[in-house]
């Protein structure tokens, strides 16, 4: 029986990564933050990246991709409400 051990390898850092992000979201809810998030919606608002960061570890603090869509669907609405953008001030 060959083992390749580059492909075990691989499958247990993406096991061990799956487990972290678990793990942090069980004992860290809502104060883990993807950055991927923040600089996604960053491009769009005008905001300090502390308040994103808020809203996302509020709002989009899970390992599940369905509460991650609906988490980044409220905070653009609350930046959308809450925030003026710099062609819309008077």
């Amino acid at each position: 029986m060959d083992f390749d051990s580059s492909s075990a390898t691989h499958l247990t850092d993406a096991l061990q990564d799956a487990d972290l992000d678990t793990l942090l979201n069980t004992h860290f809810a809502g104060r883990v933050v993807r950055k991927d998030l923040t600089q996604r919606v960053k491009e769009g608002a005008n905001v300090p990246v502390y308040v994103l960061e808020y809203l996302l570890g509020m709002y989009c603090a899970s390992d599940d991709t369905e509460v991650i869509a609906k988490g980044l669907e409220n905070v653009k609405a609350i930046l959308t409400d809450n925030y003026v953008r710099p062609d819309e001030a008077e």
